[in-house]
């Protein structure tokens, strides 16, 4: 996310509700959740702007996104790996506390 020059503090916290979400739901690979828990847990004003970092992370392909037949389960989230190709190795990982 850091190279992404586009990106604005609100699709960051947006994703990162996403990933609080994720982790509340087992981290199942997809998993659902209505449109209501994601502006309260990323603090967000309005449907709109949830609608506008939606479509940015998923056009950017931070996440995936499928649609439920029944509005009321809401809608399908799934986060993607932001490590490209599998590359990524914790022992490298200088940030990681031996």
């Amino acid at each position: 996310m850091t190279k992404d020059p586009k990106i604005s503090a609100n699709h960051i916290t947006t994703y990162l509700a996403l990933a609080n979400l994720w982790s509340l739901n087992s981290y199942a690979p997809t998993f659902n959740v209505t449109p209501e828990e994601i502006i309260c847990h990323a603090k967000l004003e309005s449907p709109q702007e949830l609608r506008a970092c939606l479509k940015y992370l998923e056009k950017a392909k931070y996440i995936k996104i499928y649609p439920t037949r029944i509005p009321s389960n809401g809608i399908g989230i799934k986060l993607i790996s932001l490590y490209k190709n599998g590359t990524h190795n914790p022992q490298n990982d200088s940030r990681i506390i031996k």
